[in-house]
């Protein structure tokens, strides 16, 4: 006997998906309800919202991975060979040529491109702060001014007349 649940698993990933994904609109999402939720539900809610950019902390953390792997790779690169002996002759083959050249121009590479992300995350985050600033100057502006209210001349004493 052959069974496969995979076809239903999968129709229960999908359904469940589509019906959190309502849900997540709908008592998540509006910014009127999220005064009222929890900070957990907050803190969600800023994650479906893109309120809180993540990626320019996994940049940070895959940056400081890899140049600490080039590192130590070409370090470790330095003390590198292979040597083969075969039956028509052999070779002798030093890496530390390879680990010099990562380890001196590897970091100098990955910071650079790591600079260019950052520098079009920060792009971005400034356009947003732009844009909140233009939307409160502008709530500001449209805002109903009242007016002030109207000030009495004082009254000068009138004589009294019988």
């Amino acid at each position: 006997m052959n069974i496969n649940t995979l076809p239903i698993i999968t129709a229960l990933a999908i359904l469940s998906a589509i019906t959190l994904t309502v849900l997540v609109h709908i008592f998540l999402l509006p910014e009127r309800k999220r005064e009222k939720l929890p900070k957990i539900g907050q803190i969600v809610a800023d994650i479906f919202d893109f309120k809180t950019l993540f990626i320019e902390k996994i940049l940070r953390g895959l940056y400081i991975l890899l140049t600490v792997l080039c590192v130590c790779y070409g370090v470790l690169s330095i003390f590198g060979f292979s040597v083969y002996d075969g039956y028509y002759g052999g070779y002798f083959q030093w890496y530390g040529g390879y680990g010099l050249l990562l380890l001196i121009v590897g970091p100098i590479v990955l910071r650079l491109a790591f600079e260019g992300c950052m520098m079009f995350i920060l792009l971005v985050k400034n356009t947003i702060q732009i844009n909140n600033k233009l939307k409160d100057q502008h709530k500001e502006a449209a805002a109903p001014v009242e007016a002030p209210a109207p000030v009495e001349a004082p009254v000068a004493a009138q004589p009294y007349n019988e």
